[in-house]
């Protein structure tokens, strides 16, 4: 059996469809990519985590200590060295350390936070328990946006590349009222940081030496109402059959509102921008999985 047959096939889905033949390449070379590096870091690499969908990440051991080993796949733009920054930049503080990077196999070494439980899952029985941590660890790792940009993304740039849109059959009155909200919200510079940029339930998991860190950072500069509207999107996709998740959605703005001193409708308004900008994402990157019918469930009232 090829080793791309082992792995999760939501990653191979993803690669494949995002990078084509280049992605094909990177699969036939991801073993001896492994080997190269477990001699480099003096590592053994173990199995892939099963939830992987666009890297290859895997638990290993260094000297009897746990880590982790994150290859990225042959993505314009290489996303991963960006990761590397935000990490390096934090230290340790409210996300996984970064032991370790190698920008010519865009790899990296990281911290492995145990026990590693998501808060999906740790509050999966209490889900409006969810919030307040969620807004501890936002709290813990947002900074200033720095001075100096090298391997730092930019909201601007991700909502540019949107305009691509035009040239589509993406519903245009969606677009056009994503991009209102964002021309008018942006501008907002006190409210400008160095954002963790997927700042979700799924990236945010326990450790032994905090309660919760952030993991799988994008490292981006831009509002601070995208990070939380990453959050208030993916709560909803988490809860959507539960007949409660209009109200757990309407406490999650209120509460990251009080939090972070913003308005509830800017969230809002931040949440529908992030919910359209994301299924243009899913339709250009892979369209066999875009979702035609994203709008006909927009709860952000805007």
């Amino acid at each position: 059996m090829a080793f791309k047959d082992t792995l999760p096939q939501e990653l191979i889905t993803h690669v494949t469809a995002i990078c084509g033949e280049r992605g094909e390449k990177w699969f036939d070379r991801l073993p001896k990519t492994i080997r190269e590096l477990e001699t480099e870091w003096s590592v053994k690499v173990g199995e892939p985590f099963s939830g992987i969908e666009f890297n290859f990440v895997a638990e290993a051991a260094m000297n009897g200590r746990p880590v982790v080993v994150k290859i990225a796949p042959p993505f314009e733009p290489t996303e991963i060295h960006a990761e590397a920054q935000y990490l390096r930049t934090r230290n340790g503080e409210g996300a996984v350390r970064l032991i370790a990077e190698d920008r010519g196999r865009h790899a990296l070494l990281m911290e492995r936070a145990l026990p590693g439980d998501a808060l999906f899952t740790v509050y999966e029985k209490d889900p409006a328990a969810i919030v307040e941590p969620a807004i501890d660890v936002l709290r813990s790792v947002l900074r200033p946006a720095p001075a100096e940009r090298t391997d730092v993304g930019s909201l601007d740039v991700w909502f540019g590349n949107f305009r691509r849109y035009r040239d589509t059959d993406f519903p245009r009155d969606y677009a056009d009222k994503a991009f209102e909200i964002y021309g008018r919200l942006s501008g907002q510079t006190a409210c400008s940081y160095y954002l963790h940029g997927d700042f979700h339930p799924g990236n945010i998991v326990t450790s032994d030496r905090a309660s919760f860190l952030a993991i799988d950072p994008k490292g981006i500069v831009g509002h601070i109402g995208y990070d939380i509207a990453v959050f208030l999107n993916n709560l909803q996709w988490w809860r959507k059959e539960d007949p409660r998740m209009p109200n757990l959605v309407s406490h999650a703005v209120r509460s990251f509102a009080a939090g972070f001193d913003l308005p509830e409708r800017e969230l809002r308004e931040w949440a529908f921008a992030y919910m359209v900008v994301g299924a243009w994402w899913s339709l250009e990157d892979t369209p066999e999985l875009y979702d035609t019918d994203f709008g006909k469930l927009d709860i952000w009232d805007v």
